[in-house]
């Protein structure tokens, strides 16, 4: 940020590495330089890592994860196969495998899984100084994080990432800065691209822990040369002299600190992480000497040191390896297996029962035979050229199959959906329990198993995620920001965000809700909405929010004008405009002795007309009269929902 860069330095060296990161324009190029120039970046801020050892020690990465992914690659495989239904062939001289496999359970429970582990944003809690300015602050970075989460479809995101942890068992998320339209980007990454340090492992944050981690990204080469002005020949003698041959190059990041890129043996850059404050310079006045002298400003971040921009989710890991050591899928494909086979059992004894003939030799050619079994599945006639009819074709009759085979099938579907934690989600689980109590409790078993075991550690990539956020802004947002968003209680929000105010605080802490992802069944909602409205510990606007209705402020306007018609304390015109009584018009003058007209002798405007005035501020500042306001604050403690 501009209050802890030297701005030369600002201007030159960390708009080479972005322009390196693919994120690139004019205004980023060092001062006096274009993409033909070979002036230097400004020294600061390059990687001081030696070009000779970092390219020896690429080589050795690239062998050493070489041998350790081939046998991940092999699970990847085999999972994306069974997740398409392309699946394992059961007998070699079955007749078209292929075509047998109707019943691909995994991708349904995959599918079913997926919007039950993702079903909402994850809310952010923002914690900050005690005081007016740490809570202002606190507010708008809250603003901020859910408006970042909403525009860049965060939960579509977590969900596609955790797609890529069950195919793939390691799921990739990466934040990004773009300068051009100077906004944060994340992206689910395909862990196939992704290169680890084979000792590395992932924590509890979704944090790689490693000494280095890579990328292996494609692009044309006029691009590329763009990037690296420097290596503009030998990219272009790569490409074989055309601009648009699309080259595969890599994106390493050393021990968090240090980002380089490589084009086969060909070293394009290596610079410092972009996404850190560091140290600088900043002339200031020296009061003893009345001077200018250039002083050190220490610069602040919100992460504690340099980090990888990537994000993992990993769950079934043993700390012993980057990837999860078994996967959903890798789990159920014995299942899976299980159930092909069943069904191919089944089906091949109907099949039988149905279509399995015997035709005498006698009577038909070889020829004949298959023509008549045809014309006979068909249910066309044949003709027997001589003998006896009943002779010349025989249906042998196959029994039945035991009851065992189908409980067989039965228990593989039940605890290949139960690995899941999705038996009770589905249309077929759901119709299996007999009551609403039970089709509520298998589903709130559904939530607790994937809440809990799952869920839990999407919602801690989610917390990561939003503290790198928080980290870029940081770092990025030397220009006032800009975020319209709305407000609960007052509509339309705008808030501003520039980095300079985060030296005004000292403590700012973000995280995520615990429980905001987890799933939540909407009938158990509703009727929690219920209980707590009979036991008077909700009122009736977060009554009508939880029972999802469209609009709670008029919902429980309502309510509220009701039960006062009810106790005789308003007009029945009151609640609704367009009642009239018999033998009055709408806006006629009341006459005494109707049900809400002044009494004899009562002027309007007293009485039970008073009402109408009920909250509105009256001259000289007298409040509504006491007993229609302590009424009204009765109903609203104590009146219940109309039950129909």
């Amino acid at each position: 940020m501009a209050l802890n860069y030297d701005p030369q330095a600002q201007q030159g060296i960390m708009g080479a590495i972005r322009n390196a990161l693919g994120l690139f324009n004019d205004t980023n190029k060092a001062e006096g330089t274009n993409e033909n120039s070979n002036t230097q970046p400004i020294d600061p801020y390059e990687s001081t890592l030696d070009e000779k050892e970092i390219m020896e020690l690429i080589a050795q990465w690239k062998r050493d994860y070489k041998v350790y992914y081939a046998g991940i690659e092999k699970g990847q495989t085999l999972s994306f196969d069974y997740w398409v239904g392309k699946h394992r062939q059961q007998e070699a001289n079955s007749g078209n495998p292929a075509t047998e496999v109707t019943d691909n359970l995994i991708f349904e429970a995959v599918e079913t899984f997926l919007p039950m582990a993702t079903r909402a944003n994850p809310e952010p809690l923002v914690t900050a100084d005690p005081g007016e300015v740490g809570q202002n602050l606190a507010n708008d970075i809250k603003v901020a994080l859910a408006h970042e989460a909403d525009v860049q479809h965060l939960r579509r995101k977590l969900a596609k990432g955790a797609r890529g942890w069950m195919l793939n068992r390691i799921g990739v998320w990466k934040v990004s800065w773009d300068p051009i339209t100077k906004k944060i980007k994340t992206e689910v990454i395909n862990a196939k691209r992704m290169i680890f340090d084979r000792q590395g492992y992932i924590d509890e944050r979704g944090w790689f822990i490693g000494t280095y981690l890579g990328e292996k990204r494609k692009i044309d080469a006029a691009t590329l040369m763009e990037m690296f002005p420097k290596k503009k020949q030998e990219i272009l003698e790569k490409a074989g002299k055309k601009k648009g041959t699309e080259l595969e190059y890599y994106e390493w990041w050393y021990k968090g600190r240090d980002v380089i890129f490589t084009l086969d043996e060909m070293l394009l850059g290596k610079y410092k992480n972009p996404n850190w404050n560091y140290d600088g310079q900043e002339e200031q006045m020296n009061m003893m000497t009345q001077k200018m002298e250039q002083v050190t400003v220490t610069a602040i971040n919100h992460l504690d040191e340099p980090a990888y921009p990537y994000l993992f989710l990993s769950i079934f890991n043993t700390g012993e390896q980057p990837h999860d050591n078994t996967s959903l899928i890798l789990q159920n494909i014995p299942q899976q297996d299980k159930i092909n086979r069943r069904e191919v059992q089944i089906e091949r004894n109907v099949e039988g029962m149905n279509n399995g003939m015997v035709v005498s030799g006698s009577m038909f050619t070889e020829d004949q035979a298959s023509q008549a079994a045809s014309a006979l599945r068909k249910g066309m006639a044949i003709r027997v050229p001589t003998g006896d009819v009943n002779k010349a074709v025989l249906f042998p009759q196959r029994p039945a199959l035991p009851a065992d085979v189908f409980n067989s099938l039965r228990d593989a579907r039940s605890e290949l959906k139960n690995i899941f934690g999705t038996s009770g989600s589905t249309a077929e689980g759901i119709k299996e329990q007999e009551t609403v109590r039970g089709k509520i409790m298998v589903n709130q078993a559904d939530s607790s198993r994937i809440g809990g075991g799952i869920t839990e550690y999407i919602e801690q990539v989610a917390d990561s995620i939003y503290n790198f956020w928080v980290q870029f802004m940081f770092v990025y947002y030397d220009e006032e920001h800009f975020i319209a968003a709305a407000g609960e209680q007052s509509g339309m929000e705008l808030v501003t965000l520039k980095n300079d105010k985060f030296s005004l605080i000292k403590t700012l802490k973000i995280t995520v809700k615990e429980g905001s992802l987890v799933p939540k069944d909407p009938l158990t909602q509703r009727n929690e909405a219920i209980d707590l409205w009979s036991a008077n510990a909700i009122d009736p606007k977060s009554l009508y929010k939880k029972l999802d209705f469209p609009d709670p402020d008029q919902a429980a306007n309502q309510l509220i004008l009701w039960q006062l018609l009810q106790k005789g304390v308003i007009q029945p015109q009151q609640y609704l405009p367009s009642f009239a009584f018999a033998g009055q018009t709408p806006g006629q003058p009341q006459m005494p002795g109707m049900p809400g007209a002044p009494l004899p002798g009562e002027q309007p405007g007293t009485g039970s007309d008073i009402v109408s005035n009920i909250g509105a501020s009256q001259p000289g500042g007298i409040k509504p009269q006491e007993p229609v306001a302590t009424q009204s604050q009765e109903l609203l403690r104590s009146v219940p929902i109309q039950q129909k």
